[in-house]
């Protein structure tokens, strides 16, 4: 064992050895014992099937030739099993086609007899080590999924459900994405937990915010540069932001403001599969999945000349549309509370929730900066509040304030229909009545029944009227 390698050692392990020879078993757990190993034996592979099942082992080492069920059989087994149990095979001198046999089975390695204890604790060690590694990387995988993946979007308005169940679907292929939807919706949000349930999700997630980078700069930001005089030791080629994704995804977010120039270049590297960095002859392959975000209707900008239609067409091969916030209003009260969860948790703050004036006015404000604002509004609410829940003081001004436009002129914007105009206008009452819902539905001419099936709440049986 050489010195980098024993400083790597991974601790004890449990070990289950398998072998019928009772002399060898006996020398091999005490081997791994005087090593710090939890090891025990069985003498044959049904034994050594219950003990599995009944007590977790990190490895298992196993002779492959015994009565009965041999130690392939077992090896296989333990493959559907659990296939994170590193197993180590133990052959007779010269069977290396068994050998082989039990790798392609899934052996991690094998051991040769007669073996030396040496030669037995790296095995078993490597396996460990291996072992380790992954369980790390499923946990950075699982950290990642959480704070990412899908199940960090919130979506419980039926048009993001659809667009979620739409990006599950294409996350895994190669096919360029295109979101568009206004700034604040959640477009970098989408993306994200696309290449995060991609296969590429091991390899960079790269985001170009092209809106931010000045045009000057921007095309040796994209494809690299070559710097120095060529020749010379000074001469290098800096890589590119499409050079860095390669086998990764990248982000062109506010792709709409791309330079036409800029736009034909990166036509050609998508469509070719291959960068030039500029002051440079020489093409360089890249492998990468492209999405792109634009607020903008690119089929607009298309028609007015400001973005070339080939280039749009190479992009939109999967388009994803996702709508403002004011659209869902079904996912607002979820967003409000996943953001309290998120702020309580930064502050040290235990706020219980929102009040229900709180809710209404979170519910009928139209939220212009979307998602984004939404979050911000939380924020604040968490910072400046000092009771068990969401006030409506605690919100920003704007939310309190009636607003300066014309409802109906917002609703024939909107193109609501009749029973949306219903359930707006109702839940403006409702605010105006201090969250009175007896009152509210006297003045509506309706019943609290009505009132309540409006609101999509479900009416308490024992309710104490208000006020």
């Amino acid at each position: 064992m050489t010195a980098t390698e024993d400083s790597a050692s991974p601790g004890a392990g449990r070990v289950l050895v398998v072998d019928d020879d009772e002399g060898l078993a006996r020398f091999v757990v005490e081997v791994l014992t005087d090593a710090g190993h939890h090891a025990e034996a069985v003498p044959s592979a049904g034994l050594a099937r219950r003990r599995v099942e009944a007590t977790g082992y990190d490895v298992v080492v196993t002779d492959l030739r015994m009565p009965g069920e041999s130690g392939l059989d077992l090896i296989a087994w333990l493959r559907r099993y659990d296939p994170r149990i590193a197993v180590l095979a133990v052959t007779a001198y010269g069977s290396l086609e068994t050998a082989v046999q039990a790798m392609r089975l899934g052996a991690a390695d094998y051991i040769p007899k007669p073996f030396e204890p040496s030669a037995l604790l790296l095995a078993v060690d490597k396996s460990l080590r291996a072992g380790a590694m992954r369980s790390e990387i499923e946990r950075l995988r699982a950290e990642a999924d959480a704070r990412y993946g899908f199940d960090a979007m919130v979506a419980r308005s039926a048009v993001m459900k659809e667009l979620i169940a739409l990006a599950r679907r294409v996350a895994d292929s190669a096919s360029a994405v295109l979101i568009q939807g206004p700034s604040g919706a959640g477009k970098e949000m989408m993306a994200r937990a696309i290449h995060q349930a991609s296969r590429r999700r091991a390899r960079p997630y790269v985001e170009v915010d092209c809106g931010a980078i000045p045009d000057a700069l921007l095309e040796a930001e994209l494809f690299g540069e070559a710097q120095g005089v060529p020749g010379t030791t000074q001469h290098r080629v800096r890589p590119g932001r499409l050079q860095e994704a390669d086998g990764g995804t990248v982000l062109l977010d506010e792709v709409d403001a791309l330079p036409l120039p800029v736009q034909i270049k990166l036509l050609r590297a998508l469509r070719d599969r291959e960068v030039t960095p500029v002051g440079s002859t020489q093409r360089v392959a890249v492998d990468l999945r492209v999405i792109a975000c634009s607020e903008l209707d690119l089929r607009g900008a298309v028609a007015a000349g400001a973005f070339r239609e080939d280039l749009y067409f190479l992009l939109n091969v999967i388009e994803m549309v996702i709508p403002p916030l004011a659209d869902r209003a079904d996912d607002i009260p979820a967003l409000a509370e996943r953001f309290l969860e998120t702020f309580n948790a930064r502050t040290g703050r235990r706020v219980t929730g929102f009040s229900p004036a709180a809710a209404l006015l979170l519910t009928s404000y139209g939220w212009p900066g979307n998602v984004r604002e939404l979050q911000n509004a939380v924020e604040r609410a968490v910072v400046v509040g000092v009771g068990p829940e969401v006030a409506p003081d605690d919100l920003p001004s704007a939310l309190r304030q009636p607003r300066g436009h014309d409802f109906l002129d917002e609703a024939a914007a909107r193109g609501m229909t009749i029973s949306e105009l219903e359930v707006a206008y109702a839940r403006r009452v409702l605010i105006k009545n201090g969250g009175n819902k007896k009152k509210t539905a006297r003045l509506l001419g309706i019943d609290r029944r009505t009132l309540y099936r409006w609101l999509g709440e479900r009416e308490e049986p024992a309710e104490i009227d208000e006020g």
